[in-house]
């Protein structure tokens, strides 16, 4: 019911609250956790086991009068419960404040990237588009699971160009890639196919290609596997081009962004920014 902590999770404890308000309030204390998201999931499901609790003794307390019995106490628990649903409340609209301000300061850093390399690259930079918050609930960033549906030539075509490629025959592969690139325009497969066409620009050291094709692998789904492998490879291909404070600005976001995300990618940025003296 909680993947994330969002808006959404703000609307549904202002529905709960709602809900409380007809039937009553409480717990035994107040929240007071550090804050972090898996506190307030946990808390949150805590919560829901109290409400069962509660409402079953509620269900099972006498007609007949007074706030004494387990109807009181009942009564009791839901008073601070309620209060504890406002206090939750608030630090959830607290945290979707702070991530949005995060998402949109680390749009900011890739336009920033983006501008830099059309600028190496000899384009136009008036052309660029306006920037793009980064999307994705709860979290500037959060991989989906591997495997999305493509047709069997879709798959088998990535995967011939990506067997070219790790057999050292760039040319080939990095035709292949092109060609699968122009053949299924928006497949979920296009970050994947794009980092492995910087791969194979980065073995040749065509670094400003790589670092491109990177970056639009990375941009072309967020939340596709492939987002973290790109983002890291751009990180240290802005390296190799001598954008060391970009480079450095980009590393730290593949841990933030993609705190869960395959341990090689994690470990290999935190490499890199120590070889950088990032800092």
């Amino acid at each position: 019911m909680r993947g994330q902590i969002s808006w959404r999770v703000g609307i549904c404890i202002g529905a709960m609250i709602a809900v409380l308000a007809l039937a009553g309030p409480a717990s035994s204390q107040l929240w007071t956790g550090t804050g972090s998201v898996d506190d307030l999931q946990y808390r949150l499901s805590v919560i829901d086991a109290e409400l069962a609790d509660i409402r079953a003794r509620i269900g099972s307390a006498p007609s007949t009068g007074g706030g004494t019995g387990g109807g009181g106490d009942a009564m009791l628990r839901l008073d601070r419960l309620e209060a504890e649903l406002r206090q939750l409340t608030g630090k959830v609209e607290q945290m979707a404040f702070e991530q949005r301000g995060v998402a949109e300061d680390a749009a900011q850093r890739f336009g920033d990237i983006e501008f830099r390399l059309t600028e190496l690259e000899g384009g136009d930079t008036s052309a660029l588009p306006p920037v793009q918050a980064l999307g994705g609930g709860g979290g500037t960033g959060a991989v989906v699971a591997a495997g999305p549906e493509v047709s069997i030539s879709e798959r088998g075509d990535l995967d011939r160009a990506i067997k070219d490629v790790e057999q050292g025959r760039f040319d080939l592969g990095e035709d292949r890639l092109r060609g699968f690139l122009t053949a299924y325009p928006g497949s979920p497969l296009e970050g994947e196919a794009l980092y492995w066409l910087g791969e194979s620009q980065f073995v040749r050291g065509a670094f400003q290609n790589a670092a491109r094709s990177y970056l639009d692998g990375y941009n072309s789904n967020r939340a596709n596997v492939s987002a973290p492998r790109n983002l890291y490879r751009l990180g240290v291909t802005l390296g190799r081009l001598g954008q060391v404070n970009e480079a450095c600005l980009t590393l730290r976001e593949v841990g933030k962004q993609f705190p869960t995300g395959p341990a090689e990618v994690i470990g290999g940025a935190a490499t890199e920014l120590d070889a950088l003296n990032c800092g």
